[in-house]
């Protein structure tokens, strides 16, 4: 079992993880650690302009949006997606986020725990 507060889980800046991505920070809320041996729940901040390139990975990601408005390419399949919106990615497909707004942007992403968690750059 546990209980948790958003505001007591330290950000980092995912631009140091995901060459090329800028103005994003990440809280990994539940994870393996917790005992979550399936999947994990992070809380991402997109500053405005923030972007995260075209990228895959073989896990999969449902995202729902708090706050703020995104672009999210999907294979060749772009949208603006606001507070509300929600999507997912299979393993291996090519997407992007960027804020499309003036202010921050909030969500929640759920991911699979697979054997191979290596993220690729595709731009």
């Amino acid at each position: 079992m546990l209980f948790g507060s958003i505001r007591d889980v330290p950000s980092s800046d995912v631009g140091s993880t995901i060459r090329g991505t800028r103005g994003f920070r990440i809280q990994w809320l539940i994870t393996k650690e917790n005992g979550s041996s399936k999947y994990a729940v992070r809380r991402f901040t997109v500053e405005p302009g923030g972007r995260m390139p075209l990228h895959k990975h073989k896990y999969t990601e449902a995202v729902v949006i708090l706050r703020g408005a995104l672009r999210v390419r999907i294979n060749e399949e772009e949208r603006v997606l606001g507070p509300g919106d929600f999507f997912f990615t299979g393993p291996g497909e090519p997407h992007s986020i960027e804020n499309a707004g003036r202010d921050e942007a909030e969500f929640i992403c759920t991911i699979s725990y697979e054997d191979d968690m290596s993220i690729t750059v595709l731009e």
